[in-house]
This record gives C-alpha cells, sequence and structure tokens, in this order.
C-alpha cells in the first residue's frame, strides 16, 4: 500500500511530465488534472489537498489562465482555513493579494493583503512581513490613498530594521518607496530625510558606483527640483544620469525618466 508520501510524489512527478507535453498556455489543463487526482486520493481534510489545490493555482497562474489560478487559490485559502492550516492559508492569501493586484481590483487585493498580514501574525512568522506592509503600500500609494501608504511603508520600514538592521538593501528599499509616498504628499523635508537615509545605506552596502545608488541621487533630485532648490536639483540629476549610465544603455527607462526630469528643470529655469 502506496503511502501519502510517495503518492504525492507520483502526483507531482505526472504533473511535471504533463507540463512539458504540453504549449505553456495548456499547462492549466494539466492543473485540472492534477486537483481531480489529489481529490480522489487525499482525505478533503488532508493538508495534501489543500497543496495540491494551491498548485493547480500556480502552475494556472503561470500559464495565463488567471480565473482558474483565482478560483484554486481562493478554494486553497478556504479550506486551509477550514481546518485550521494557519500558515499555508497565510500564504495562499498572500498569493491572492497579489494575484489580485495584478488584475487591477484593488479592493479584494488591499483585503488579501490584510488578511495575509493577519494570518501570518497568527502563526507567529515575520518573515514575509515587511513585503507585505511595502505591497499594500504600493498598491495604496496608487490608488490614491497617500496616508495610509505612507502609514504602511513605515510599518514596513521599522519591521526591516529589526529584522534585518540599518544596512540592507530591503531597509534601502523600504527607505526609498517612504520617500516617494513623501514626495507624493509634498513634504519635502520627510521625502529628503528619506531619500537621504537609502543613499546613504545603498554607498555602505555598493558603494558609490551602483543603479540603486542612481535611483536614490535621481529621486533626490525630484525632491530638490520640486521645492524649488534648482541648483541641487541640475547637481543631483547630473549625477544620477552619470551614475546610470556607468550601467545601462542610453534610452532605457531608468535613464529617460531621469533625463525628461532634467530637462523639465532647465526648461523651469529659463521660465
Amino acid at each position: 500500500m502506496q503511502t501519502t508520501a510517495n503518492l504525492w510524489d507520483v502526483l507531482c512527478r505526472d504533473l511535471e511530465t504533463q507540463r512539458t507535453q504540453l504549449a505553456a498556455e495548456q499547462h492549466h489543463l494539466a492543473a485540472s488534472k492534477f486537483r481531480e487526482t489529489a481529490e480522489q486520493v487525499f482525505r478533503p481534510a488532508s493538508p495534501r489537498l489543500c497543496d495540491a489545490i494551491e498548485i493547480a493555482g500556480d502552475v494556472c497562474q503561470a500559464s495565463g489562465a488567471l480565473d482558474g489560478a483565482l478560483t484554486n487559490f481562493q478554494d486553497a485559502l478556504k479550506r486551509n482555513l477550514a481546518h485550521g492550516y494557519i500558515g499555508a492559508a497565510a500564504r495562499v492569501a498572500a498569493k491572492l493579494a497579489l494575484l489580485q493586484d495584478y488584475r487591477d481590483d484593488y479592493a479584494a487585493a488591499r483585503t488579501y493583503f490584510v488578511q495575509a498580514l493577519e494570518l501570518y501574525s497568527a502563526s507567529h512568522d515575520a518573515s514575509q512581513r515587511c513585503m507585505l506592509l511595502n505591497h499594500l503600500a504600493s498598491l495604496e500609494k496608487r490608488s490614491g490613498d497617500v496616508p495610509s501608504a505612507i502609514r504602511h511603508f513605515q510599518e514596513a520600514l521599522d519591521s526591516a530594521v529589526q529584522m534585518h538592521g540599518e544596512v540592507h538593501p530591503e531597509t534601502a528599499l523600504l527607505c526609498n518607496n517612504l520617500g516617494v509616498a513623501w514626495t507624493e504628499a509634498g513634504d519635502w523635508v520627510q521625502a529628503e530625510n528619506s531619500h537621504m537615509r537609502a543613499l546613504g545605506i545603498r554607498e555602505k552596502l555598493f558603494g558609490a558606483m551602483h543603479p540603486d545608488v542612481a535611483e536614490s541621487l535621481g529621486n533626490l533630485a525630484v525632491v530638490y527640483h520640486a521645492s524649488g532648490r534648482w541648483d541641487k536639483a541640475e547637481a543631483f540629476y547630473q549625477a544620477a544620469l552619470k551614475t546610470h549610465a556607468a550601467f545601462r544603455k542610453p534610452g532605457c527607462p531608468e535613464m529617460e525618466t531621469v533625463q525628461a526630469n532634467y530637462e523639465k528643470l532647465q526648461k523651469d529655469r529659463r521660465g
């Protein structure tokens, strides 16, 4: 008699075999068969069945079958919650949040981000907290809720410092994102402080010549430009372009954005 582990291995190998035989856009068919077979061999409350339904969602999403991914993830979340698999439920809620964000369903994405944060907290797992808060804040900023975005970026930053320390790429990223939100809010002091902090961390980590350093220089230039400190803005735009040029080809989106901002500054200075 086969054990649950053996059955799981057979199912997973069969799924991979089917995926190699189908075009990528048809992988959702393999996902459906994988789920159907799992439902036949595992008991309804089995964590293996919950995992199988989640994997079916992963395969559907990778093949572009987003409706199938949504259905599988929602079912996996419901089953995990019903049977008390809180850690797995947190993971699936996060996948649902990112999927709904990709589908531009702001309300649903926000609900799932909040649920994922609550479930990770309940399972005493802080490993995903920083990035979930970052995603939530980014969603709120794009939807125009800048005050909520600032609050959640700050929470994410505090968590990153607690988890990783001050000099860490994730800490720098969150300082940067918080600075962008403060810029949108029109608080130049907070924006400058956040971007300067990000710049300092990135220079310690990577040295003066690095794409992330160029990003911070460009963001600081925007702050100085918007707040009327045009001499500083010009110097930082030039530094950002020089640093980008060491790593990127002319015409890349990052350089085009800085160049367009720099040209606008020149136009503003001419009146």
